[in-house]
């Protein structure tokens, strides 16, 4: 009977702890799969879907969000997680971090060849995992537009300044849907 009461308590723990995990992953699980818009502010009106499910970036271990285009805004929203140790384990560490998540000057880039600048604008830190939001400004999609390329140069400081990296850290090929 005893040996039955402490393998009751063992699972009540263990319970307990697995419950406790899920909610302080909450914010970050639900940014990082997709199911609530990659933005730091609410928005006014519903933003347009360019994509339709997270992509994993190969070999980086970096997963990108659905990508949002907020036409009252001229927007682009999307959002990146990786492993905390994805990043940090890269070679160069002289990039620039704030509260541990490395900063990135994102480049986008579409069909037509048309640039788009963007950049990390904030971070939800999961247990094991970090979630950053990135934005892009003056972002318009055209109707041939097909395909978008995403390129993630991480910052670095230099004197004071931030400077990007002259090779993208990763990229992808986002198709539109």
């Amino acid at each position: 009977m005893k040996a039955l009461r402490w393998t009751l308590y063992g699972f009540l723990a263990v319970l307990l702890i697995v419950i406790i995990f899920f909610q302080i992953n909450k914010d970050f699980n639900q940014l990082a799969q997709g199911e609530t818009y990659p933005m730091t502010a609410s928005p006014e009106r519903r933003p347009v879907s360019l994509t339709s499910s997270p992509l994993e970036i190969e070999g980086s271990g970096v997963q990108v969000t659905p990508l949002y285009h907020g036409l009252d805004t001229g927007k682009l929203y999307l959002g990146i997680s990786y492993g905390k140790l994805d990043l940090a384990q890269k070679k160069n560490y002289k990039w620039k971090k704030e509260e541990g998540a490395v900063q990135f000057l994102v480049k986008v880039v579409d069909t037509n060849g048309t640039n788009f600048s963007g950049e990390t604008t904030g971070t939800v830190k999961g247990t094991f995992s970090t979630f950053q939001y990135v934005q892009v400004e003056d972002f318009e999609v055209h109707e041939k537009t097909e395909n978008l390329s995403l390129l993630f140069y991480p910052l670095i400081d230099k004197k004071g300044k931030d400077v990007p990296s002259e090779q993208p850290s990763f990229q992808v090929n986002v198709p539109l849907q």
